[in-house]
């Protein structure tokens, strides 16, 4: 299963780099140059990043985080047996006795993908 990105972030981000961009090409019109048209495109592809890849996706054995630019990914394996659990607006994976944290926000992810992978985890602190 994949969890995206909130939507939220992805057309914040490529509406603000859009707008910084346009605003640049206006004083490069006038005349004037300034590098910020740079930074307007990062931010403006970071948002089209951020529409279009995963924020995580969970697998039997692992959840897996991947890299929004490049081919990096952390893996958080789930033991033989076990299974993620949610905390509050975290996911914990029980391991070896005790409860890691898995580092993936329910705010930074896509509300429909979260309440569908969230409603199958059992809820709270293991006792």
């Amino acid at each position: 299963m994949k969890i995206r990105y909130n939507p939220l972030m992805g057309w914040t981000f490529l509406i603000l780099g859009s707008v910084l961009v346009l605003l640049q090409v206006w004083l490069l019109l006038l005349g004037s140059f300034s590098p910020t048209i740079v930074v307007g495109l990062i931010v403006a592809g970071l948002g089209v990043v951020y529409l279009r890849r995963p924020y995580f996706r969970v697998e039997p054995q692992a959840i897996v985080l991947a890299a929004p630019i490049g081919p990096a990914e952390r893996r958080f394996p789930i033991p033989a047996g076990g299974s993620p659990r949610l905390e509050g607006n975290r996911i914990v994976i029980d391991e070896a006795g005790r409860a890691r944290k898995v580092p993936v926000r329910k705010g930074m992810a896509h509300p429909a993908d979260w309440a569908a992978y969230t409603t199958t985890l059992p809820h709270g602190p293991q006792a």
